[in-house]
């Protein structure tokens, strides 16, 4: 009951939503199968052709240590990405805390013009760029 009322809420957009949702999902996802199969073609070709240069056991020990080496470079970029967004939360926390202290004091010391900035942030977050972060 609740999903009809929202439909006819939103002029049905929320069919075309879910219908355009699931059609996406499910090229993705045969898209992603094809590019599974490529690769796993790809590291069977390189596993050939090296056979041919180092004997087989070279072939997959070469192919081992190429993915083993990936993994690792990709786990290092990750930590670094994780890093930088902890020290971001942090210097954002930071920076609320050290607001709200201001903010604090300026309503003990001057309740109107808090009332006055308060409502100036609001209407300028109202009016103002609806630009992400």
């Amino acid at each position: 009951m609740l999903f009809s009322i929202l439909s006819l809420l939103t002029g049905a957009s929320v069919h075309r939503t879910i219908a355009r949702t699931k059609r996406n999902g499910i090229f993705i996802a045969l898209a992603l199968l094809f590019l599974l199969t490529a690769y796993a073609l790809a590291v069977t070709a390189g596993a050939i052709w090296l056979a041919g240069i180092y004997g087989p056991v070279g072939a997959a020990l070469f192919l081992a240590a190429c993915a083993l080496l990936l993994a690792i470079i990709v786990l290092v970029v990750m930590s670094i990405m994780n890093a930088r967004e902890a020290r971001r939360a942090r210097d954002r926390r930071a920076a609320l805390e050290s607001m709200a202290t201001v903010g604090l004091g300026l309503v003990r010391a001057q309740p109107l013009l808090t009332a006055g900035v308060l409502t100036a942030i609001v209407a300028a977050n109202l009016v103002g760029s609806k630009r992400e972060d």
